[in-house]
């Protein structure tokens, strides 16, 4: 049995659309599903919660939706280890799928997940803030400029008009243009693995990479392994607007390094205390400001199909 989570408002009112293709597809004799709906937020969490809660073996899971589905599904979901997921990608955004080369293409991305994909074990992340509470990501978690612009972008109309004609993206830079000249910048505490705490200056942002890919294309993370039981960290600090444009197309194709106001580490656990609170992102998707928060590898912590 294979649960089907389709995610009706995925890259606005795409995920209706797309069901007129998947549904003929699952309709085909031998594999047996059962399609789950998703309308509104927190449904994909539930419907994760209600299909693997009482489960005695491995859950099949085929999700169709965006990066920001996934992270639903993994917010509902206390023991990952027990699923087999499968993405069809359909957001916006779909840097899982464009990390791990998953088609971009409905009935090419459906044929690996039903038919013939390989399961493989992958690690995962986890941001836990000093209430306790916690969230697990796939492909990364923020803090700072990159998350203020997921936030904004959560409300953002201009995104939902240009999702309607595929052009989802391009809400995104606009946004981005805007909180460059509006970001905070507070001092930051970082430590390493439980190393010493380190200074940082006006912190424009830190990216924990576990895929290489964010934000709908940055390749912030152009070593990131999701097998290597570590985060690539990508800082970037004491930067001026005018830097930031010139850094952020290097960014595209991972050679933002090169530039010393932009800081590279590895590591499974990371300790971060800043001076103000910032929006913390995970998968893009953004719950909540925080001034002290530790990000960790989960690792083997899920399966998944890939090519």
């Amino acid at each position: 049995m294979i649960h089907v989570i389709i995610n009706s408002s995925s890259g606005s009112e795409k995920g209706s659309v797309i069901e007129k293709v998947v549904k003929p597809y699952l309709s085909q004799p031998g594999e047996k599903f059962e399609i789950h709906y998703s309308e509104k937020p927190g449904d994909i969490a539930r419907i994760g919660e209600e299909i693997t809660k009482d489960a005695t073996s491995k859950v099949r899971i085929l999700l169709i939706g965006g990066d920001g589905s996934i992270n639903e599904l993994l917010s509902g979901i206390e023991d990952t280890s027990n699923i087999i997921l499968s993405i069809i990608p359909t957001g916006s955004g779909n840097d899982f799928a464009r990390s791990v080369g998953i088609p971009f293409d409905i009935r090419l991305a459906l044929d690996i997940a039903v038919k013939r994909g390989r399961t493989s074990i992958i690690d995962l992340g986890e941001v836990r803030y000093n209430d306790g509470t916690s969230r697990k990501f796939i492909i990364s978690a923020g803090i700072g400029f990159d998350a203020a612009v997921c936030e904004e972008a959560m409300h953002s109309k201009l995104k939902k008009v240009l999702n309607k004609v595929g052009l989802g993206k391009l809400s995104y830079g606009a946004i981005a243009v805007k909180q460059i000249f509006g970001a905070e910048k507070p001092d930051a505490m970082i430590s390493f693995d439980g190393g010493e705490e380190i200074p940082v200056k006006k912190i424009l942002f830190s990216a924990f990479m576990n895929e290489p890919f964010e934000g709908g294309g940055f390749k912030f993370g152009p070593k990131a392994s999701h097998t290597d039981g570590k985060l690539d960290i990508c800082t970037a600090n004491d930067i001026s607007c005018a830097k930031v444009f010139l850094v952020l197309p290097f960014a595209m194709s991972g050679k933002h390094f090169m530039f010393k106001e932009v800081h590279g580490e590895k590591a499974s656990k990371i300790h971060i205390k800043l001076t103000s609170p910032v929006w913390v992102h995970t998968d893009g998707e953004v719950t909540r400001q925080a001034d002290e928060l530790t990000v960790k590898v989960l690792k083997s912590a899920i399966n998944i199909t890939l090519p």
